[in-house]
């Protein structure tokens, strides 16, 4: 018991403020951090470390944050969400990447969305324009642009959720 505490009290705040750069939620990276320390806890007299437990601690983060994108990213009522607080991030990210590869595959899968759903996704991580802008740019309702930047979304999620964990180190 005594251990665990001294684990969980050096390295809450560090895996927190890591998990945080992922999410950019408060909420999501406390859950992050308490999801794997309640998980060692419980596998407390099985665990077998092979790496470093900073090592280790920071790949459990790491892999539950990924899970928690795609989560996020599939899920159409979280599209407000993602619009305000991942895409600006996601663009952040894409004009600091060094990575050509990996811009370069997500090119090619924005290329492949639909010419319309391409047309959306583009007006609002290029151009960074709201979901209300682009509706009345293009003239449809706000509930299409929505439908149409989560078909985006649901189909770029592992591309963006791979490149959001590789910035990020």
């Amino acid at each position: 018991m005594e251990a665990f505490s001294l684990l969980y009290h050096q390295y809450w705040h560090p895996l927190f403020s890591f998990a945080h750069k992922l999410l950019r939620s408060y909420d999501d990276a406390q859950d992050i951090v308490q999801t794997v320390f309640i998980s060692i806890w419980e596998r407390r007299e099985t665990i077998a470390i092979q790496q470093s437990v900073e090592s280790y601690l920071h790949q459990a983060v790491r892999f539950q944050s990924l899970k928690k994108l795609e989560s996020l990213l599939s899920s159409p009522e979280n599209i407000d969400r993602i619009q305000e607080e991942l895409l600006p991030t996601f663009n952040d990210i894409l004009h600091r990447m060094q990575e050509q590869d990996l811009l370069k595959q997500l090119e090619k899968e924005i290329s492949g969305l639909p010419p319309r759903t391409q047309e959306i996704f583009l007006l609002s991580r290029q151009y960074r324009l709201s979901i209300a802008e682009i509706a009345l740019k293009l003239g449809i309702s706000e509930q299409t642009v929505k439908n149409q930047l989560h078909i985006a979304l649901k189909a770029l999620r592992h591309s963006i959720a791979i490149i959001l964990i590789c910035s990020v180190n």
